[in-house]
Formats: structure tokens, sequence, C-alpha cells
């Protein structure tokens, strides 16, 4: 039996519930609650949350195959910094390919998981299932306006997601509304140096290959999107890893043309900023991979 199979069968409170929600206009299909997303005049922001959908629903089956998000010592150190205990209620935010959602189901009594993308969720509900979690709801939810009660869940999780949502600090303070007094949030996400070259550069590559990236914030934004939700700190670590860069791109269906673009303006880049990112080349030129920094923080609501 495996370990998550165990920490289930040890729990009275496991049970699997699939309850999918859209914005409005109910239907009935194979006997689940959706709603379908009206259609309203788009803000720019309304304009990015499009893009997160569209390229999300086509490249669903990658996120959740992609071994980069499936596996890291970020999740263990994770859990081992979450606190977590048999009777709590934890959120998962833009889940993607349920990765986060998996490696916390063990330790809580119950894990609401969510995305903006149907399609995406969609995938994550299968993953999950198949990997024989039985305490998880589904729910789809934008993590700017999250459909919750305020001081609903003890344990928020969000990784490797809010580089893609148009209003970082919103996001932030929508955790810090949901979360019971005492209640944790752990946020994973890919950061960028103070170093305006540098940021310029990451966010720019980022943006070029996912047209639906947002921004990388640095330490200091992070910090302040905390401190001015309310949320104390409690942790921080820094870490990163090398994206394999055929890899990167085949799992944003970047066209050929484009990526070779991309190439040139990787490999064309200054010695300051190829040494800082780590960039690589085979023995015959060819870009083999690059590396970006990531934060984890720990915050907690008084």
């Amino acid at each position: 039996m495996s370990r998550l199979q165990d920490g289930m069968s040890k729990s009275p409170h496991f049970r699997f519930r699939l309850s999918i929600v859209y914005i409005s206009n109910k239907i009935k299909q194979k006997g689940i609650a959706i709603y379908k997303m009206t259609q309203t005049p788009q803000s720019d922001s309304n304009q990015q949350k499009a893009q997160v959908q569209d390229y999300f629903s086509r490249t669903a089956e990658g996120y959740v195959a992609s071994f980069s998000h499936r596996t890291g010592d970020d999740l263990q150190r994770l859990i081992e910094l979450g606190e977590w205990g048999p009777g709590q209620l934890a959120l998962d935010i833009a889940t993607g390919g349920g990765h986060t959602a998996l490696a916390v189901a063990p330790y809580v009594a119950q894990v609401t998981v969510t995305d903006l993308t149907p399609r995406m969720l969609e995938k994550a509900h299968e993953f999950l299932l198949a990997q024989g979690v039985t305490n998880a709801v589904f729910q789809v939810a934008d993590a700017e306006e999250l459909p919750f009660e305020a001081e609903s869940f003890d344990r928020v999780t969000c990784r490797i997601a809010p580089h893609h949502f148009p209003d970082v600090a919103q996001f932030v303070r929508e955790v810090a509304r949901v979360l019971k007094p005492g209640g944790i949030f752990l946020l994973i996400d890919c950061m960028v140096p103070t170093d305006p070259e540098l940021d310029s550069f990451d966010n720019t590559v980022e943006k070029w290959r996912d047209p639906s990236h947002g921004r990388s914030c640095t330490t200091e934004e992070w910090q302040s999107f905390f401190t001015e939700a309310g949320l104390s700190i409690e942790h921080v670590e820094f870490f990163r890893k090398a994206h394999m860069y055929d890899e990167w791109t085949t799992r944003s269906h970047m066209a050929a043309d484009e990526k070779e673009r991309l190439t040139r303006f990787i490999l064309g880049s200054n010695e300051h900023i190829r040494s800082y990112f780590e960039v690589t080349q085979d023995q015959d030129g060819q870009l083999v991979s690059f590396t970006n920094d990531f934060i984890f923080l720990k915050g907690r609501k008084s």
C-alpha cells in the first residue's frame, strides 16, 4: 500500500465529491452541476485571464505529465513546513496538474482543488482520482475572487502559478480572507532578481514562451504582498530550477519559428545574463537548458 493510500485508510474523513462550478447559466452534464461562463466586456485583466484559460486548455495534458511540476524538493518542503493536521480543510489554488493537492491530501481531512481553467481542472481531477485521492472536491475558481466564505480554510497552497495572475496583491488578499485565524499560506512561485536587466530578461523570455505569463515578482514584492494582506512571514526559502529547453518549449506548444527566435534571443544575450541564468549549450552550440529562481514563502494569518 502506498503512503498516500495508507494515510487515507486511517482517516474517517476521506470521501470524494466532484463539484465543478463555473460562473453562471447552470446546466447539467453527466449528473454534474456545471455553470457556463458568461461573456462580458474584457478589461486587460480579463483578457489575460482569457489567455490563461486558452493556454492551459490547450496544454493541460502536458502540465499533468510535466516532470518539473510533478517532482521537486519544494513539494517535500511544503509538507515539512505546513504543520498539517488530520482535521484540517485545505485549499489548493490554481492547481494545474494537481501535484500539490496530491502531496497535501494524505495530511488533511479535505482538500478543495481549484483552477481558473475548466479543462485543466478536469485533467487534475482525472490525475488525482487515478492516484487514489478520495478526499478532494473540485471547483473552478478565480484566484483573485475566490468563491468561498471568509475564514473557511486552515491551509492554503499555491505552487508555480501566481505569475499568471493579473493582480497578485489581490490574490494574496483573497488568500488572507479565506484563511482561518492562525491559518497558514504556503506559496511557491518563480521569482526575479532585483537587478532590472535580469528582471526584464526573465519576464521577457517567460512571456515569449507563454503569452499568458503575467509577471514573475521580486522577493521584495512578495514580502509586501504578504504583509499588506495581514500575513506574518514565518519562513522564506530560495531555490533554482533548470528548464530543459526542448521540453519546456514543447510543453507550451511553441511554434518552431518562434522557438528559433527565442533561442536566438537567449543565446544572444550578454555574458552577465547568460551566466546568471546558467544558459548551457551542447557541443554543436544548440541551447540545452537554463535556470531561474523560485521563492517559497510561509505566512500565517494572525
